[in-house]
């Protein structure tokens, strides 16, 4: 009896690395050749004197080697999918690791910066600003935060005021206005006392022909031992928006 006929079925290997356009390429080469297998097996068949039944089961098996290659192409298609996502996530946790590293090295060396002022200039205690959030809360208006506290632990009490400023540009120059030619802006100044930190809190209204570059906050205490302290910060591309 004879051993059934059969045509060897090309199979589909894909290169993880390349694009779909390539893969979509090679689905049409295999179903090309499938094809080709299909009336080689029908020659054939008919050359071998097969009967009809023959052609029909050739036509069965290479059906059945298509359904099996598309399975395959659909199984890599969702490995290469989720391996991307799997990337893409890995990608953006290290950038805000290194986001985080960064920000606390910048702040280590401005704490380390402001103790060696310090001892520089004699005082018993010295102020940071940290924590500078700018929200917007209407056209034009917004609300800045931050929160001061005392370097020194074994200072007694600090007592200081803490002025605002905004830096930009206005006509093509740069200018510097303080709150109380920004009408609209509240408080003009703020008063500090506190033994370990105070939170600080306002409204800023920026006119509409003045482009903001940055906001500089000073603080400047009653006594002569407490370090008097300046920071400027950016003023963000798009500050956050307000509940």
């Amino acid at each position: 009896m004879d051993k059934p006929w059969r045509v060897p079925s090309p199979r589909i290997v894909l290169d993880q690395g390349g694009g779909w356009g390539l893969r979509l390429l090679l689905v049409v080469l295999v179903l090309g050749a499938i094809a080709g297998a299909f009336f080689a097996g029908v020659f054939l068949a008919r050359e071998e004197g097969k009967p009809q039944i023959a052609i029909s089961a050739i036509l069965k098996q290479e059906n059945q080697a298509l359904v099996e290659e598309m399975a395959v192409l659909r199984g890599e298609k969702a490995v290469i999918e989720l391996s991307q996502r799997v990337d893409q996530d890995t990608l953006l946790a290290a950038q805000k690791r290194l986001k985080a590293e960064q920000e606390a090295r910048q702040t280590l060396e401005k704490d380390l910066s402001a103790l060696k002022r310090l001892i520089r200039e004699g005082g018993d205690g010295i102020l940071k600003i940290q924590d500078f959030v700018l929200t917007t809360v209407g056209e034009g208006l917004y609300e800045y935060s931050f929160t001061t506290s005392q370097m020194m632990s074994d200072y007694p009490e600090s007592v200081a005021t803490a002025s605002i400023k905004l830096v930009g540009k206005r006509g093509g120059k740069e200018v510097e206005l303080g709150l109380n030619r920004l009408p609209g802006s509240e408080p003009l100044s703020q008063a500090l006392k506190f033994k370990h930190f105070q939170n600080v809190k306002g409204t800023i209204r920026v006119p509409a022909n003045l482009e903001p570059e940055a906001m500089t906050i000073e603080i400047e205490p009653t006594s002569k031992k407490l370090i008097p302290v300046t920071e400027s910060f950016p003023w963000p591309k798009s500050p956050e928006a307000g509940g």
